[in-house]
């Protein structure tokens, strides 16, 4: 294969990838993955298969890196937002969520009722996180939640315990009200 597809490298690493694959030889795939990433016609391939194999290995954070490159490189590669999305929440990086519910709904990958609903349950995870240090910024952000996912229970739920832990008593009354 080497001596026929000499002036090809491109399509050298392509086959030996998916021989490699057959073979499980994940140690020798990856390099041929890396190997991909340097080659500009075959980098989101690599990439791709390095997000797979860290996948595999349940190595979310390695997983997550190569997907954002590949994100970038081309954000409309079939489920590579859901993928992201789930080892988003695997790894809890809300932060990340945010950024990445952006770009897709930027790109038109997701619709502005998927973005909201996304960016809400960032605004929300982090709004829990901050409720402990910077109650102010905790406020913000769950009012930031609810907006985007109207009256949603569990939202207002843990704005009513935020408010009760800073005993504001005068806002606590206009949210049971309403």
């Amino acid at each position: 294969m080497k001596g026929l597809l000499r002036e090809d490298t491109s399509l050298n690493l392509l086959l030996q990838s998916e021989i490699l694959k057959i073979e499980k030889k994940s140690n020798q795939l990856n390099e041929i993955y890396d190997l991909m990433i340097k080659n500009n016609k075959t980098k989101t391939l690599g990439y791709r298969g390095l997000m797979e194999q860290s996948l595999k290995q349940q190595d979310y954070h390695h997983a997550f890196i190569y997907g954002e490159k590949l994100f970038l490189l081309n954000p409309k590669i079939e489920k590579l937002y859901d993928t992201l999305v789930n080892i988003i929440a695997k790894t809890r990086n809300w932060n990340q969520l945010t950024v990445i519910t952006d770009a897709a709904y930027t790109n038109k990958i997701i619709n502005k009722e998927v973005a909201y609903e996304n960016k809400s349950i960032a605004l929300y995870e982090i709004a829990k996180i901050k409720m402990k240090s910077d109650v102010k910024e905790s406020i913000k952000l769950i009012d930031k939640a609810i907006s985007m996912k109207k009256n949603f229970p569990p939202y207002i739920e843990l704005y009513l315990r935020i408010l009760f832990s800073i005993d504001d008593k005068v806002k606590i009354q206009k949210i049971l009200k309403k």
